[in-house]
């Protein structure tokens, strides 16, 4: 790589986001000094907001070229890697591998005692741009959950539009809480103050919640709110909340 090359990459970094960590004890070594680094994503992508990325970079393919040419290369190398193929790509290198104990030369594989599963490490593309990456340290934060997308599958729309009655669909960090505990929940806040809560909820894991919208949101603007359980008694209730303002019709 040139030196013109390796400014010109420097110099883009100044105007984009750091990986931002925090240290935290390190629960391997022995030494309780010792300090491993977290690190705390700045946003969470999918399928749907990398083709809006795509298309915002102004490239002449239409959005439906995008996604039909990454749905074909997503069966493409799922099916190579599947079929017992490497797959080394300037993103991602996959190949097969299988774990799990053998107990002689004479045995063989057994789905109860083997696990098949895809290997990946960065490509070359990917470790290039990370080796660029500008770092931020920064204070531990208070964990509270952190709503980045919210989308609603009826009108198939990402952080603007609530359809009462249909299904929605939160992906962040932190968002798993105790159905259990009545002031734990999904709620949708509106302009007034008035608080909703999401009854049904279908998935509810730290990175993603599914659900049923409730159906009584009456028209208008409203704050979507994960409020969820933290300390030894999951009882210290911490609210978060989704930057964009949510609107019913």
């Amino acid at each position: 790589m040139t030196l013109c090359t390796n400014f010109f990459l420097l110099t883009l970094n100044f105007f984009k986001m750091p990986i931002n960590y925090y240290l935290q004890p390190n629960p391997i070594t022995p030494d309780p000094s010792d300090q491993s680094a977290r690190v705390i994503s700045n946003l969470i992508h999918d399928v749907d907001s990398i083709v809006k990325e795509m298309l915002r970079r102004g490239t002449t393919i239409t959005e439906a070229d995008i996604r039909a040419v990454l749905k074909v290369l997503f069966e493409v190398v799922t099916d190579e890697v599947a079929e017992g193929n490497n797959v080394n790509l300037p993103l991602v290198n996959i190949r097969p591998g299988i774990t799990g104990v053998f107990s002689s030369a004479a045995d063989s594989f057994d789905g109860s005692r083997h696990i098949k599963k895809a290997n990946l490490s960065a490509g070359t593309l990917l470790a290039e741009k990370i080796g660029f990456a500008q770092v931020q340290k920064i204070l531990q934060p208070i964990p509270t959950p952190a709503l980045v997308q919210f989308i609603d599958i009826t009108s198939k729309t990402t952080n603007s539009i609530v359809t009462p009655g249909g299904i929605g669909q939160i992906v962040g960090e932190e968002l798993k809480f105790d159905e259990a505990n009545n002031n734990q929940g999904i709620y949708f806040i509106a302009t007034n103050g008035t608080a909703t809560k999401a009854v049904n909820i279908a998935t509810r894991t730290e990175g993603k919640l599914i659900f049923n919208i409730p159906a009584s949101l009456v028209p208008g603007n409203y704050t979507l709110e994960v409020r969820k359980g933290y300390g030894s008694t999951n009882l210290v209730v911490r609210p978060g909340a989704l930057m964009d303002l949510l609107q019913v019709s």
